[in-house]
């Protein structure tokens, strides 16, 4: 296994300060293993829930959407605010976003922003070990899916 992961669902909790939005996303592919990171500006580190789920489901609507692959990994950020709080432009697509030069991962389709939290599906060959963790300067969280066994 390239690193430390498993398929168990992995949640961080936002700094107390956080109010931020996703102002781009960027999938990448690095030696055994797929990059999805999600850039945001604004103030504070937000938390994450990532996990698979059977259907991808519009937080808003509860509407399903369509993701490519045989498996769905939702990210959902915390410690998200709009735009006109923010003062940072929200990602605008191309939704739903390629894998480029990928493996594992499809695609990934955004599902805007609502109550605070920021979703993102992002399309798997599998359900795949992943991992989740946050980087500063600029802020973003990164997801890396493993590639299949």
């Amino acid at each position: 296994m390239p690193f430390p992961a498993d398929t168990r669902p992995d949640t961080a909790e936002a700094s107390a300060d956080a109010r931020v939005t996703v102002s781009e996303i960027r999938t990448g592919r690095q030696d055994g293993f797929d990059r999805v990171v999600l850039e945001v500006g604004g103030t504070g580190t937000p938390g994450w829930d990532v996990r698979y789920v059977d259907q991808a489901a519009s937080q808003g609507s509860g509407e399903a959407l369509e993701v490519a692959g045989d498996a769905v990994l939702q990210v959902t950020l915390t410690g998200v605010g709009y735009p006109y709080d923010t003062g940072v432009e929200e990602w605008a697509g191309p939704d739903p976003l390629p894998g480029t030069g990928t493996q594992t991962v499809t695609e990934v389709v955004w599902d805007a922003t609502f109550e605070g939290t920021s979703v993102a599906f992002i399309g798997t060959r599998a359900q795949v070990p992943f991992r989740v963790y946050s980087l500063d300067r600029p802020t973003r969280v990164v997801v890396e899916v493993a590639d299949q066994g």
